[in-house]
């Protein structure tokens, strides 16, 4: 088959789309499913980290959005330190004034100092200071990180000896649970029969492209998988809009639906790995949840 020399590259092809796909996604997911979605991120995060005598925890968000997930690991952290800086990394204004708004109605904040960067992450590493942090979050973004493992490196050295370093992204193959992850499946499938040049150059990255980097450092981990139920019926109505962006976000590409070979690809695939329920056509997801403590020892 042909290359699709746009696969994978939704964001950087056209934001509009993607922030459009990204809606039906959620929409598609359940408000309620992703509420339980955030809530098991947090309870990853441990309830008390080591800090130096008398200093405020420091914690080090990337890709924050708009909070709804730091708030989560701010007030878990709050129950057990009296005080937290929080350096919220994100580019988008719009999310940033999002993250604010949450933060001004919520009065349990106020023992948080916020510092806002509106900046990429890689022009937040190009600006960075030597505070090192106790926590360090990237939720779900580093799809859009390049380099990937230059990133990952970054984020490392700005941990402090004892912090936490946590990650969410689509969950891989390399685990006994790939069953479960027939999303980041759809993904491999694509690259395979369409896909051109590096692929961590594109959006489709999983789990096993954190894990091997950290493999490479000789730095442990634990992982545990979110595991999650896409509704992607609108994508087999022929003239749904809706349908339309769910195709864009599940393939990271966009216009999947004026492109027939990658269209009847994905469409097959999902049929082929679905359920069907109640009129409805399911399709699974799952986020692993990738945890490393900084033992000071790293040779990096």
């Amino acid at each position: 088959m042909a290359g699709v020399t746009d696969l994978g590259k939704l964001i950087s092809v056209s934001p509009e789309r993607y922030s459009a796909g990204f809606a039906a996604i959620k929409a598609a997911i359940g408000k309620n499913n992703m509420a339980k979605d955030y809530l098991f991120y947090a309870t990853k995060v441990p309830d008390c980290l080591l800090c130096e005598p008398g200093a405020e925890l420091r914690v080090l968000g990337i890709g924050s959005g708009s909070g709804e997930i730091d708030i989560l690991f701010l007030k878990k952290l709050l129950h057990h330190h009296s005080s937290v800086y929080n350096r919220v990394v994100e580019p988008s204004g719009e999310m940033v004034d999002r993250y604010k708004a949450l933060v001004h109605e919520d009065t349990s904040l106020g023992a948080v100092k916020f510092d806002w960067r509106q900046q990429t992450a890689e022009e937040y590493f190009q600006t960075k200071d030597d505070t090192k942090f106790h926590l360090l979050h990237a939720v779900n973004i580093l799809y859009h990180v390049h380099p990937l493992h230059d990133t990952l490196r970054n984020m490392w050295e700005q941990l402090a000896n004892g912090g936490c370093m946590l990650v969410v992204i689509m969950g891989s193959e390399g685990h006994s649970y790939s069953d479960k992850c027939d999303w980041m499946k759809l993904w491999y499938k694509l690259w395979e029969d369409f896909g051109q040049g590096d692929r961590l150059m594109t959006s489709l990255r999983t789990s096993d492209d954190v894990t091997q980097w950290f493999d490479t450092q000789g730095i442990g981990y634990v992982t545990d998988l979110c595991e999650n139920i896409v509704d992607v019926t609108e994508c087999f109505e022929e003239d749904s809009e809706t349908g339309a962006m769910l195709l864009d976000f599940l393939a990271q590409t966009p216009y999947v639906s004026s492109k027939p070979e990658i269209r009847s690809v994905v469409l097959e695939y999902i049929r082929r790995n679905s359920l069907e329920v109640d009129d409805k056509i399911l399709f699974k997801s799952a986020t692993e949840v990738i945890i490393a403590f900084k033992k000071g020892t790293e040779d990096m």
